[in-house]
């Protein structure tokens, strides 16, 4: 199938670039006319903060709820209480009443907006109602009020958006990012290849999966809450990836060339063998992705679609429009005599840059030489460092991300310092109590009402209870509690425990009816339980997924086994680095953040699901070199160096690149995109290194002919897969014509059909 579908592209590559570029044009307009939609919502079926939202849908109100919209003055500005300041906030409320989406605008001089004003006058927001949810809050609508808020800014008072206000006005592109990973790739491409047509190639192919994909995941957000991270974490995955599979086919086609084969023919093989290898990788990511389904989180699955969406879209570009740039550019490609790149050209299994050394060697065959000497050493060696690079891993736990965690200069750190200076940290994570009532309450002040609102007010750790609010039945009760402490604070997470377990089924006992608590702070505490109860399943189904695919793949119980869990040692050693950069500060300042933030629990989740996938890629083409060399010599010794050799040079480039790309993601503002590009970057660099480089060669040598011990019955019961085929190029059959142009033209140098050694 493989070599069929890389055939009739190749046959056809205008038709099928066509294809591609109109599928990106189609998708891009969509985006166009119906907007990318993101919502940091969270949804957690079953739990305390769940119950509590759905009780609140008994009180009407605006879809996102109350927006706050600070302003302020310095301590020499004028009084927020004075009357030019109160006709020139009054000026700018009815302004903003005006804004498409706005339904009601409270001022801090009316009614229950008087709390809204601090006791020295310095500090006000008005409430901001919308007939929008939260994901259909846009940059633009932010910049329209904030723009309507004009009279109060001409008064001297500065206006800050806040709440999802703030979120959408933050949300800032990281085409900067995506720029610099891709002059950086371009860059170790020609450095590789020593060919601008060449290190070109698999930027085309990866350029025009992203805006794929990207489109793709931007349009799924009107189907479903899409956090702003996962457009984000899908373009750092899909760009990587993208890359990384164009590489490895683009090297495998020129070598193909170099031996003599036709384009057409050279293009065909390259999908026959890695391709196939690609798509075992990507299905491995995906298949790795597809674990996060057991959190029971519609987060976690948002999460993991974004991300799975690039992968399988830089797969499928890699299948058909990779051949068709192949035969559309023929033997512009093929390697000159001093460009053949950093790894060997006679590495059929190793589908990557070749070096005119390497088959003599080269660098990685003298590191492969120095561990088969001495194999305790290194794998001790490494196994120590991977341990120190990891112990602060010890020390990690899930917290919540607030406001407060923000770059100093964006719209939400200004508004959370202003509100949390005037009116304490806890203003800016209220909690919501919600009770339902058994029978109607007569009023605010029913007894059952007024037991809880005292219990509250009795409760420590709690700063202020607002008056209790009725649903227009009366058979609902809600309470705003703001507590004494930030959202992210330990805390308030006690805070929620309290009310939880102590206060309110104390207040609500005998009465036939509970009360429960949500909040951001309530909903995260939730999330993080919820994740820190799940994780042990998730992990354990990655790791019996990653070995039965290395099973499949290399009929071999101990290497599935050993892969498996040497896997695990890249991405103990990045959650180490995370805890240690990000929760305990080292060097927060040159990750342009003001101190120690804490880590979401879906971060660690999701980099570890990724991190296994991404681990499988380099894992397939080194072991496939080394299980070729040891059908063909039966020397387990000399097959792992070999392996390694023909292999070190391609994974190690590949991984440069994926780390650059990793690596420019820190540009960004957001503290979770942050901890994604450093953790990733990572354990990609150690798992290249370190582990495929020293650890994996180690433990091979040690173990000898036991690798490759499988049973008689699992033999017999195993389908057989062959990840990096020796397909034969089958000839030409009586196809449609081929396209006019380069591509068709008979080259009377080529080859006839070349036969690739079998794995």
């Amino acid at each position: 199938m493989f070599v069929s579908v890389g055939r009739w592209c190749a046959r056809r590559p205008k038709r099928t670039i066509a294809a591609w570029l109109l599928l990106l044009l189609a998708l891009g307009a969509a985006v166009a006319l119906c907007g990318r939609v993101t919502s940091e919502a969270v949804s957690i079926p079953g739990s305390d903060s769940q119950a509590a939202a759905d009780a609140a849908r008994a009180f009407p109100g605006s879809a996102s709820g109350k927006q706050p919209l600070v302003l302020h003055t310095g301590a020499g500005g004028a009084d927020l209480t004075s009357a030019g300041a109160r006709d020139a906030v009054a000026a700018a409320a009815r302004n903003i009443a005006g804004v498409d989406h706005v339904v009601a605008v409270t001022t801090p001089y009316e009614g229950a907006g008087r709390a809204a004003m601090s006791a020295d006058g310095h500090t006000a927001f008005l409430s901001v109602e919308l007939d929008v949810t939260d994901r259909d809050i846009t940059p633009e609508v932010t910049r329209r009020i904030v723009d309507a808020a004009r009279p109060a800014e001409a008064a001297g008072i500065e206006v800050t958006p806040g709440g999802s206000l703030a979120a959408a006005a933050d949300k800032g592109s990281t085409r900067h990012s995506e720029i610099i990973g891709l002059l950086a790739a371009l860059a170790i491409l020609w450095f590789g290849f020593r060919s601008a047509v060449a290190a070109t190639v698999p930027l085309i192919a990866a350029v025009v999966g992203l805006g794929v994909s990207l489109s793709v995941v931007g349009l799924l957000g009107h189907l479903m809450d899409m956090p702003s991270a996962g457009s984000t974490i899908a373009a750092m995955i899909g760009l990587g990836v993208g890359v990384d599979y164009s590489l490895f086919c683009l090297t495998r086609f020129r070598e193909l060339l170099g031996d003599g084969a036709s384009v057409e023919d050279a293009a065909a093989l390259t999908t026959a063998a890695s391709g196939k290898a690609v798509a075992f990788a990507g299905c491995a990511v995906v298949a790795a992705l597809a674990s996060l389904a057991l959190g029971g989180l519609p987060l976690l699955h948002a999460l993991a679609l974004a991300p799975g969406i690039a992968v399988l879209v830089a797969v499928a570009a890699t299948l058909t429009l990779l051949p068709a740039l192949f035969a559309l550019l023929g033997r512009s490609l093929a390697p000159t005599p001093t460009a053949s790149g950093p790894v060997a050209p006679d590495a059929a299994t190793a589908p990557g840059p070749a070096a005119s050394d390497a088959a003599a060697g080269g660098g990685w065959r003298r590191v492969a030489e120095r561990v088969a000497r001495q194999p305790w050493r290194h794998l001790i060696g490494a196994l120590l460092l991977v341990a120190v690079l990891a112990a602060p891993a010890a020390g990690l736990t899930f917290g919540q991300l607030d406001g407060g965690d923000k770059v100093s200069s964006t719209a939400s750190r200004t508004a959370y310092d202003r509100l949390a200076g005037a009116f304490g940290p806890g203003v800016n994570g209220p909690l919501q109590v919600t009770d339902a009532l058994p029978d109607p309450a007569s009023g605010p002040t029913d007894p059952r009402v007024d037991k809880v609102t005292d219990a509250l007010k009795d409760t420590p750790g709690v700063a202020a209870v607002g008056p209790p609010q009725l649903s227009p039945d009366g058979r609902t009760a809600r309470w705003q509690v703001t507590p004494t402490t930030a959202p992210g604070d330990p805390e308030t997470a006690r805070l929620v425990h309290r009310l939880r377990e102590s206060t309110l089924p104390a207040a609500t006992a005998d009465t036939g009816h509970g009360a429960h608590v949500s909040g951001a702070p309530a909903a995260q505490l939730d999330l993080n339980d919820r994740l820190s109860r799940r994780l042990p399943a998730i992990i354990a189904f990655v790791l019996v997924i990653a070995a039965l695919l290395l099973l499949l793949a290399f009929r071999s119980v101990v290497v599935a086994a050993t892969a498996a869990v040497l896997n695990l040692v890249s991405v103990a050693a990045a959650y180490g680095v995370l805890t240690a950069l990000f929760q305990q500060g080292w060097g927060a300042g040159a990750l342009g953040l003001d101190g120690p933030v804490p880590i979401p629990g879906y971060v660690p989740l999701l980099m570890f699901a990724v991190l296994f996938g991404l681990s499988m890629d380099y894992e397939v083409f080194l072991l496939s070199a080394v299980r070729e060399a040891y059908l063909k010599s039966g020397d387990h010794r000399g097959s792992v160096i070999t392996g390694l050799a023909r292999t070190g040079g391609i994974i190690t480039s590949a991984a440069l690149i994926m780390v650059c790309v990793f690596l420019s993601y820190l540009l960004s503002d957001d503290p979770v995109v942050k901890m994604f590009g450093i953790g990733l970057a990572t354990a990609v660099a150690l798992d290249a290194t370190l582990v495929r480089g020293l650890l994996v060669p180690a433990a091979m040598i040690l173990l000898g002919k036991a690798n490759w011990w499988l049973p008689g019955w699992l033999d017999r019961a195993l389908p057989r897969i062959d990840i990096e085929g020796g397909d034969h190029v089958p000839p030409p059959g009586p196809a449609t014509e081929p396209e006019p142009g380069p591509e068709a033209e008979p080259d009377p140098e080529a080859a006839p059909p070349v036969t690739v050694r079998k794995t």
